[in-house]
């Protein structure tokens, strides 16, 4: 009997994954998966009708259309404090997902180690895993977010070639200071590791609070994969476009990886995005002002229904402890949330190395319109889990 490549072998569905197809079942409200179904700004869906009606079809470049890069370079000066080379040092990439599947490619052999935080966010482990890259973890406490600085150096070894950060951080919601990214640099350069950093959700941060991207510190840059996209800012999860600035001479080579795996960008859909660019800085606040209203009615829910849990800092998830609701574990606290609220959530096992340690813990996302959160958290309160 034929079977599948040794590196499949312990691929399974995502927890994430699986949460959705179970509540598209029963008719849910789904707060599993990372899906905003808010609407797309109009400037940007005009120009994607106009790109299409343009037959703007052909392949682009492998590392995106100029204009686009340029538009991104302007960005990364002026929000992230990155200073890019729009021809060298950008690529714009199939999803932050495509930025992460060409750098780990590009950075990492069979057998590397790579230090990931813990809770993580499981492409982000399984991908490392897919490409035969081992993984150590460095746990952020549940209270506060914080971690111990003796946790990283412990895990490093020989192998380690480099630090994964996600901030703000899918799944919790932490969004890394300046002093802890500080921190993590100081280890990168004694050790030369690599750091890629995930800020797909860089915009979405609540007060006191503040996106500090890594490549802007010190002189980390030399050592630097900043990866974000437009997914989670524009709502547009599906349109599949992303961006990551480096190095040259790294971009150069993740742009000959996502050659082989991508070919490219979906094309007219790079030309719709630089209208992004044009839209007034309120429609970034409003956004914030709209998430935290979100984050305190789950937070409020969900400490109401007996759930202990750390307040997020940015991104639009949250991780509740359900172990006060006298759930056996994780995935039967899930499903039975999905069958008596009829709520979807994430069992909590999917973020930790050890399934032990997510043994007490759901996900929630509160991405979707604010009237579907209400009426999730109603049916949670009513369902007397």
């Amino acid at each position: 009997m034929l079977k599948p490549s040794e590196k499949t072998k312990d691929l399974k569905q995502s927890g994430i994954r699986a949460a959705s197809i179970e509540c598209a079942k029963i008719g849910g409200i789904n707060l599993g998966q990372g899906v905003c179904d808010l609407p797309i700004p109009e400037n940007i869906k005009r120009e994607a009708a106009a790109a299409i009606e343009a037959n703007k079809s052909l392949y682009s470049p492998c590392e995106g259309i100029l204009e686009l890069r340029q538009k991104i370079a302007n960005k990364l000066a002026g929000f992230n404090n990155i200073k890019a080379d729009p021809v060298t040092q950008i690529l714009v990439t199939h999803g932050s997902t495509g930025a992460f599947v060409s750098a780990v490619n590009t950075l990492f052999n069979p057998g590397d180690e790579v230090i990931l935080f813990e809770p993580f966010y499981g492409y982000h482990k399984n991908i490392l895993a897919l490409t035969n890259v081992n993984v150590s973890t460095v746990p952020l406490h549940p209270k506060d977010f914080s971690f111990d600085v003796k946790d990283i150096k412990k895990v490093i070894t020989a192998r380690t070639k480099g630090i994964i950060i996600c901030t703000p951080c899918n799944p919790c919601g932490k969004v890394f200071s300046k002093e802890e990214l500080l921190t993590i640099g100081k280890i990168a350069q004694e050790h030369n590791l690599y750091v890629i950093t995930d800020e797909i959700y860089e915009y979405i941060t609540y007060p006191g609070f503040e996106h500090i991207s890594f490549a802007s510190l010190e002189n980390f840059a030399e050592r630097t994969i900043t990866i974000s996209g437009f997914s989670k800012t524009y709502n547009m999860t599906g349109w599949r476009l992303g961006y990551v600035a480096g190095p040259a001479d790294i971009i150069a080579k993740m742009a000959l990886v996502q050659d082989l795996i991508y070919v490219c960008p979906v094309t007219p859909l790079q030309h719709a995005v630089i209208a992004a660019f044009d839209i007034a800085d309120d429609y970034y606040q409003k956004m914030r002002d709209k998430y935290l209203v979100k984050r305190d009615l789950v937070v409020k829910t969900l400490r109401d229904i007996g759930c202990e849990l750390a307040v997020p800092q940015g991104a639009y998830y949250i991780m509740a402890d359900v172990s006060q609701l006298g759930f056996a574990d994780d995935e039967q606290a899930a499903s039975t949330i999905l069958a008596k609220a009829k709520v979807a959530t994430v069992p909590g096992r999917a973020f930790y190395a050890d399934p032990a340690k997510g043994k007490n813990i759901i996900r929630l996302c509160y991405a979707l319109e604010e009237d579907k959160i209400a009426l999730a958290m109603q049916q949670l309160k009513a369902a007397k889990i």
